[in-house]
């Protein structure tokens, strides 16, 4: 079969995965094709970014992970940059152009942009091996991100849509190199999501919630890394009353914050809405990772 049938196939189908992560209220993302569609933002150099594709980092023998990694050209043999993982919504989209053109801005910005494959079914099992994937990769850069350019000490976790399920993630304690969270439009409550009652199921919040996490890092006295979200104002209800309980409780934690509401936005206006205020925000959410990422 012709690998240009194949890829069309692959894009149709993940596609239709993220779909079903969208709440119907939220589904302007439909009316475009995450695969062909790319970010809305560009800058000078972000197309002679070197790029290293499919960079195993789980062999399981039923679905190996992979990542593709964009890596600031002229990097000089042993210098490591900061990385940015981003982590969609669905399971494997290294090859959106969505992702694409993420990872190539991340470099161009002199970051090393991380789009990895993770297992992420429907259901709160995809919420559980999203977790344990994200974890995994975490550990992979910092054991074994050197070829990459990376720096495992320094870490932003950017999460998009229902992959704002996995900034948990970034929030438990000690999450290898983890400086700083960025979310798009992201699912940040979970107490809609996770069965049972007493406290089995507060313990499950705690490890899988974004808002649960937080209020238990920050309870426990543990350091909170800073946190930038963007608030796309057209978005579902259910997605926004999740992410403004998550903004209210930074605030009442005294957790470091950075809240962008964009009225107008669509849920995905970084590749739906071609706007002065989507380039706005995406570049604000760049400089927010520069300036946390940068050697302390």
């Amino acid at each position: 079969m012709p690998r240009k049938y194949l890829l069309n196939v692959y894009a149709a189908a993940a596609a239709a995965v993220l779909s079903q992560f969208v709440p119907p209220t939220a589904r302007a993302q439909e009316r475009v094709d995450p695969a062909r569609v790319p970010v809305v933002y560009r800058v000078p150099g972000m197309e002679r970014v070197v790029v290293r594709e499919g960079v195993v980092f789980d062999k399981a023998p039923a679905a190996p992970l992979a990542l593709d990694a964009y890596i600031p050209r002229g990097l000089r043999r042993g210098e490591r940059r900061p990385a940015v993982v981003f982590v969609s919504g669905a399971e494997r989209v290294r090859h959106w152009q969505w992702f694409v053109t993420w990872g190539r801005l991340a470099a161009a910005h002199g970051l090393v942009g991380i789009v990895p494959d993770k297992r992420y079914p429907r259901g709160f099992d995809g919420i559980r091996t999203g977790f344990e994937d994200t974890e995994k990769l975490l550990e992979y850069l910092r054991a074994r991100g050197g070829p990459l350019g990376v720096d495992p000490e320094s870490v932003c976790l950017w999460t998009f849509s229902a992959g704002g399920r996995l900034t948990s993630v970034g929030l438990r304690p000690g999450a290898p190199g983890v400086r700083c969270l960025v979310s798009f439009y992201g699912v940040l409550e979970l107490s809609g999501e996770v069965a049972g009652a007493g406290a089995e199921r507060e313990a499950t919040l705690r490890r899988y919630s974004p808002l649960h996490a937080l209020e238990a890092a920050a309870g426990s006295g543990a350091k909170v890394p800073p946190v930038f979200l963007a608030r796309a104002g057209k978005d579902s209800d259910s997605i926004n009353s999740g992410l403004d309980r998550f903004a209210a409780a930074a605030l009442r934690l005294n957790v470091p914050l950075t809240l962008v509401n964009y009225a107008e936005g669509d849920h995905g206006f970084d590749g739906l809405n071609d706007t002065p205020q989507s380039r706005a925000v995406i570049a604000a959410a760049l400089r927010f990772v520069r300036e946390h990422t940068a050697p302390r």
